[in-house]
């Protein structure tokens, strides 16, 4: 919607947009005439929020760090705090205990009309109940009854939406503001009782300065109550794995097992060696029995040195096993002796027989045997190392698998710690910021009421000439968009620009809804005639036409377009510029008739099937021959409506101009979209076809002739021709 539409719609609806909103405003005159008076108390608290000191905002220097987010944030909490619905009902109930108190009605507490109401709300038994020795007591039964059931009539006086004690009325006609960007808050409450406006000021203020202090100073028990949680927890946790390693042995878990690894691969590095030290002396001992001969004769005579050697044997695995483990020196000292008198009773005995002993190779018999003693000795000694070596192993194997799954339930306790330390230290760090806080708000949040309320001694301007201006201006913005809706919603064509837009044709002109008895429609209507002559000789001169017999073809889609008295019209504007005019029609309502200087001719033909086979105007009529058609300038051929008749191609095909009418009261269809094509290929050539727009408002007429002055709005049209 453009500028000019804009203004059509004001001025055609101006009439409406000034009488409605009137009668609007008027009602509302009459109906604010009993608005009770207000009244408004107020009073500034001082915070200390944006310049007191604030320990936990400082740097290493001792400078404050300002953080407007911080100040913005404690500003927005004390204002939750103020509205929060908790506040409003401890105002509530705190004013009326102070009202239930009075014995009679006091200006500067309560006025006359309010102590009858509150008479009404609590009769006097149950108000009777509700008053104790002081207003503190009354107070205490006040909210013992509030909170006693769901449904009784404390509740309900201060749940309903309407009262002094109602927490929506405390709400609704509180205002707190900020001032500009200072440490102060202004805090206003109004009401139709002077008394009850300065006493909730008075209250709100006591409340919600202790309770926003409670809520920051509270926070401190919470975390010393956690901490001692916290504390509780880890200790427990630290018995937990002190238990664990005292049950166990275990006093640090790393180094045994550290120290149990390196001794298990050391007594299996020492235990193959001796392995294969047993089999070298094994091997060595074979070979030296096969030098010797009568074997078999001296292990016979020989059994007290058997007996011996497996004597000494025993003696030399103990003595090896002390050596292992560790044992005291003189035990080992003792077990050495015991060894060393085993071998020297051995050799005693073995040169007993040396005598008798001798090798195949005439080697002497003595150094074949001590060899073999030997021999025998070390591989008796190996056969202990080895077996203490085996325990080992079987030792080392039994306290793997005792110590594996300790490491991870030990795992687990000592996360179990860390877990607990963690949260210990974290909860500490909170209690630390908590009485940080706790002592910023004791130097900086001292709330104080610094402007206290006063009693109003006026009422404030009423509100009843900003309901009426408002009532007037709503009522005149909504109607006018509805006029607008209105407008955008209306598909019909309108206007020229719509009909050109929805029919890619060229304007040729438009005829409004007028009538001929008012000069001022008669002068709008003339003035879009001399539109169309004016586009009528355009035409002509674009098209090199002489004008001679030049057929002007009126067309339409529908029925009752109004082709007959436009083109009648047209007729009648080319007559009065001196142009002699044919005008042919199928409307039965049109007789002939004819001028006195001839120039000007209307002739009723019949629609026939000739209509539809006609090549030229000549063919409609069978008396056109006696017409003289050289006689005149334009011939204007009215065409029945496509909807109902055929379309006379060749007719249509040869006329000079063609003229599509339109009545702007309708829509635009799909079917006029098929019925238009219809005709442009008839014509063969787009350009010949021009619409014609009727039964034009004049408002819609700003686009062609600018704004139309006009007296009145007829239907009636008169003209030579009646039709």
């Amino acid at each position: 919607m453009n500028f000019s539409q804009f203004t059509r719609i004001i001025g055609s609806k101006l009439k409406w947009l000034i009488l409605f909103p009137s009668i609007i405003a008027v009602l509302v005159y009459f109906l604010t005439s009993k608005l009770p008076k207000e009244f408004v108390s107020g009073a500034s608290v001082y915070t200390g929020i944006a310049s007191g000191v604030n320990s936990s905002n400082s740097d290493d220097n001792g400078q404050s760090n300002f953080d407007y987010n911080a100040v913005n944030n404690a500003f927005d909490n004390l204002m939750v705090t103020i509205h929060s619905r908790q506040t409003s009902e401890e105002v509530a109930v705190k004013l009326l205990a102070k009202h239930l108190m009075l014995k009679e009605p006091e200006l500067s507490t309560l006025s006359q009309e309010g102590f009858d109401l509150l008479a009404l709300q609590i009769p006097q038994d149950e108000r009777n109940s509700l008053i104790g020795k002081n207003e503190a007591e009354t107070i205490e039964k006040i909210l013992k009854e509030l909170h006693s059931s769901g449904d009784n009539f404390i509740a309900e006086l201060i749940n309903s939406n309407k009262g002094f004690y109602s927490i929506e009325t405390i709400n609704s006609n509180l205002t707190v503001k900020r001032k500009q960007s200072s440490d102060f808050i202004d805090i206003s409450f109004k009401s139709s009782d002077p008394g009850v406006a300065v006493w909730t000021v008075r209250l709100l203020s006591e409340t919600f300065i202790s309770k926003f202090k409670y809520l920051k100073v509270n926070v401190v028990k919470w975390f010393e109550t956690r901490l001692q949680e916290a504390a509780a927890d880890l200790n427990n946790s630290e018995d937990k794995l002190k238990d664990f390693g005292v049950k166990n042995k275990i006093i640090n878990y790393q180094e045994q097992t550290k120290f149990l690894a390196e001794e298990k691969e050391l007594n299996e590095s020492n235990y193959y060696k001796e392995l294969s030290n047993n089999e070298a002396s094994k091997r060595a001992i074979a070979r030296l029995e096969d030098k010797l001969e009568n074997r078999d004769v001296l292990l016979k005579n020989n059994e007290e040195l058997n007996r011996l050697r497996k004597k000494l044997g025993d003696a030399n695995e103990q003595l090896e096993r002390a050596k292992i483990y560790g044992n005291p020196v003189a035990s080992i000292d003792i077990l050495s002796n015991k060894v060393n008198a085993l071998k020297k009773e051995i050799q005693l005995y073995v040169l007993q027989y040396y005598s008798l002993n001798h090798t195949i190779e005439s080697v002497p018999q003595e150094n074949i045997l001590n060899k073999w003693l030997n021999e025998t000795l070390i591989a008796d000694e190996s056969e202990a190392r080895l077996k203490v070596h085996i325990d080992r192993r079987k030792e080392f194997d039994r306290q793997y698998i005792e110590f594996s799954p300790l490491g991870m339930q030990m795992s687990r306790l000592e996360r179990e710690i860390d877990v607990a330390e963690k949260q210990y230290l974290e909860i500490l760090h909170g209690l630390h910021l908590a009485k940080l806080r706790q002592q910023n708000i004791e130097m900086s949040n001292n709330l104080q009421v610094t402007d206290a309320p006063s009693f109003p001694t006026k009422p404030i301007q009423s509100r009843r000439l900003p309901l009426i201006i408002i009532s007037f201006l709503a009522s005149f913005f909504l109607l006018l968009v509805y006029f607008i809706a209105r407008d955008l919603l209306d598909s019909t064509i309108k206007n020229g620009e719509r009909a050109e837009e929805l029919t890619g044709l060229k304007l040729f002109s438009a005829l409004p809804i007028t009538s001929n008895d008012d000069l001022a429609n008669a002068k709008l209507e003339n003035t879009l005639l001399d539109f169309a002559v004016t586009n009528l000789k355009i035409e002509l001169e674009n098209s090199n036409e002489s004008i001679s017999n030049y057929l002007i073809t009126v067309i339409s889609n529908r029925e009752q377009e109004g082709k007959t008295y436009a083109s009648n019209k047209l007729a009648e504007k080319l007559y009065s510029l001196d142009y002699s005019v044919l005008f042919l029609t199928n409307d039965e309502r049109v007789d002939d008739i004819e001028t006195e200087d001839r120039r000007f001719r209307a002739i009723r033909y019949d629609v026939t099937s000739k209509l539809f086979s006609a090549r030229s105007e000549q063919n409609l009529l069978p008396e056109f021959s006696r017409v003289n058609k050289e006689a005149y300038n334009f011939i204007i051929l009215e065409v029945p409506a496509i909807s109902v008749n055929a379309i006379p191609n060749q007719l249509i095909k040869n006329s000079k101009l063609s003229l599509l009418m339109l009545d702007s009261r309708r829509s635009w269809a799909t079917s006029d979209n098929y019925m238009l094509n219809l005709f442009q290929k008839a014509t063969n050539n787009s350009n010949k076809i021009m619409v014609w727009l009727n039964y034009v408002t004049p408002k819609n007429l700003t686009g062609l002739v600018g704004v139309p002055h006009h007296k009145s709005v007829g239907n009636g049209r008169n003209s030579l021709v009646k039709s």
